[in-house]
């Protein structure tokens, strides 16, 4: 459909529509007049300005009818429709694939969300990376090396991760950034120095893996020993990590 045909389309429509539809017309219509600041990185070849405004306007859109952060299958949906519009080849995987959740460009991206309330703008919290269901796990610190072996398994099948964190929850603005974690980065874990909180109640028995630098932490991996048996990543210094855009922008009034 030609853009012409498009407008014809919706001129047509408008005059049949009911009061109350008529009025989420507009303000979707508002919400793409309103105010905003939308940055990409000049590097990114991911984020380019096309992809930039479009997801930005998903975002807008989601939040002039919800105050919750965009969910990862939002996320994940939203991003392949914009890439897609975009000319990008990007293909979501069947449910369920271990490891990545994206195809783009042939490469494997695993994605992520992170919406706490605790969230920090320096650093980076993943709270479930992967489920820890299968191997041995009780409250032997060797059982850590398995558990660290089956993240770095985890990680083989992964090209590139991205993460959607929502900074700032509409007081008084939402903001969103897309940040890359460098997959080289997670794979210093392999070296990285274990220890199982002996003295948890807990069982299993979590524990971390301190991933350092010159006596620097640049993050952990946590084994969450509680019901889901989950391993989150805590603490990653985002100065290690790539920022492809970020998205500000107030509140979508009911007066639109």
């Amino acid at each position: 459909m030609t853009r012409n045909q498009r407008i014809e389309r919706l001129i047509i429509a408008i005059p049949e529509l009911s009061d109350y539809r008529l009025q989420l017309v507009d303000k979707v219509i508002g919400v793409f007049q309103s105010e905003k600041n939308f940055v990409r990185s000049a590097t990114s070849k991911l984020i380019t300005p096309q992809v930039l405004e479009d997801f930005g306007d998903v975002l807008r859109l989601h939040h002039s009818f919800s105050r919750e952060p965009f969910s990862k299958d939002k996320f994940e949906y939203a991003l392949e429709r914009v890439l897609l519009e975009a000319k990008a080849d990007a293909q979501l995987v069947p449910r369920g694939t271990r490891g990545h959740d994206i195809i783009i460009d042939s490469e494997r991206f695993s994605l992520k969300t992170e919406a706490a309330k605790a969230i920090r703008e320096h650093t980076i919290h993943i709270s479930k990376f992967m489920e820890l269901g299968g191997g041995k796990w009780g409250d032997n610190p060797e059982d850590l090396i398995g558990l660290r072996d089956q993240f770095l398994t985890n990680l083989s099948a992964i090209q590139r991760i991205l993460i959607l964190s929502a900074l700032k929850k509409g007081d008084p603005v939402y903001k969103y950034e897309l940040v890359e974690v460098p997959k080289h980065l997670l794979s210093k874990a392999a070296n990285g120095r274990l220890e199982m909180m002996l003295s948890s109640k807990q069982h299993p028995k979590p524990g971390y893996c301190y991933v350092e630098e010159n006596n620097v932490l640049l993050f952990s991996l946590y084994f969450d020993g509680g019901g889901e048996r989950k391993l989150q990543i805590k603490g990653l210094r985002k100065e290690l990590c790539v920022i492809h855009g970020s998205w500000e922008f107030p509140p979508i009034t009911d007066s639109l």
